[in-house]
């Protein structure tokens, strides 16, 4: 099981995720800052009345509802925006420190298994002198 993930971890580009890991948190940012500028007035007052021409009240009071229910509409899906460019940019913040974890560890795992070689070739370079005397 294990070997599997190491197959599919051998094959990610890390170089490319590393070097890339900047540029997505920055997309991220430059997302929320545009999106959460972008918020709804909260006017629920509309000049649709001023520019009626029908005379019609029950077909004004159809426009009117519909109107509203339109404004609450957009209010929702503004909301929901904002509230998905936080999550985009929570995730590439957890991207990044992920992204800066896993090098941290690639050092470290190349460090050891230079440590681990060296170990195991002095081990061995003592079995030989042992043996031989």
């Amino acid at each position: 099981m294990a070997a599997g993930w190491v197959t599919v971890l051998q094959m990610v580009p890390w170089g490319e995720v590393i070097k890339n890991a900047p540029k997505v948190a920055d997309g991220a940012v430059k997302l929320w800052n545009s999106v959460s500028k972008k918020r709804v007035d909260g006017e629920t007052d509309s000049d649709v009345t001023n520019v009626m021409l029908a005379t019609d009240m029950a077909a004004i009071e159809k426009l009117e509802h519909r109107l509203h229910a339109a404004e609450q509409t957009i209010t929702d899906l503004q909301a929901q925006v904002v509230q998905s460019a936080e999550v985009i940019k929570e995730l590439a913040s957890q991207n990044t420190q992920l992204v800066a974890q896993i090098e941290s560890n690639r050092k470290a795992v190349t460090v050891l298994g230079v440590v681990l070689a060296l170990s195991i070739l002095a081990v061995v370079v003592q079995a030989v002198m042992l043996f031989s005397a």
